[in-house]
């Protein structure tokens, strides 16, 4: 029944999405926020180190990184097992989900190694990389979760970030541009 309905929708609606925009901002930032954790500690990379990695999966990752990019890596002792890109500026333009003013950055990619999932290295990664953006200066980072992806979705509330907006676009006879609809929180005043 459910894939019926899916199907029905896609057919009325066109393709479709429907994401939650998380944030985080400085002014929100607790001094309580730690980079440490005595398991896993989160560092910038550079493209040379991912591609350093013996997991595929993460040098797979090597294409989020560069100009208008910073990546993080969380490392269990020396292996990179999770890895988060935040773009900015120009590159962001390619993405362009949600505006994005001058210094505001927004999460684009975050992965783990499957084999290390359920160890709190996405909320570790999201607090720490967050945590360093603020710190350079940027005042508000972003994030577009799929509104069904319940482990990104607790990652994000349990590394501090707040859902601001559902976003839903549709395209209903395969219009050139989707509509787009946002539904803000109050919460949320830029």
């Amino acid at each position: 029944m459910k894939q019926l309905l899916k199907s029905l929708a896609k057919i009325l609606l066109g393709d479709y999405a429907v994401y939650y925009i998380y944030t985080r901002s400085a002014k929100d930032f607790s001094l309580h926020d730690s980079k440490s954790s005595a398991a896993f500690k989160v560092i910038p990379v550079d493209a040379a180190e991912i591609l350093k990695s013996q997991d595929p999966l993460i040098r797979q990752q090597v294409g989020y990184s560069g100009v208008g990019a910073n990546a993080y890596a969380c490392l269990e002792g020396q292996r990179i097992v999770g890895l988060c890109f935040y773009w900015f500026g120009e590159r962001y333009q390619e993405r362009n989900f949600w505006p994005l003013l001058e210094h505001e950055a927004k999460l684009v990619q975050i992965i783990s190694l499957a084999e290390m999932r359920g160890r709190g290295i996405a909320s570790r990664l999201i607090q720490s990389s967050c945590q360093d953006l603020l710190e350079q200066g940027f005042v508000q980072v972003y994030s577009r979760i799929w509104h069904s992806n319940i482990p990104s979705i607790k990652a994000f509330e349990r590394a501090g970030w707040v859902r601001i907006s559902l976003v839903i676009e549709i395209n209903p006879l395969r219009r050139v541009r989707p509509i787009k609809l946002r539904i803000n929180s109050k919460l949320f005043i830029r």
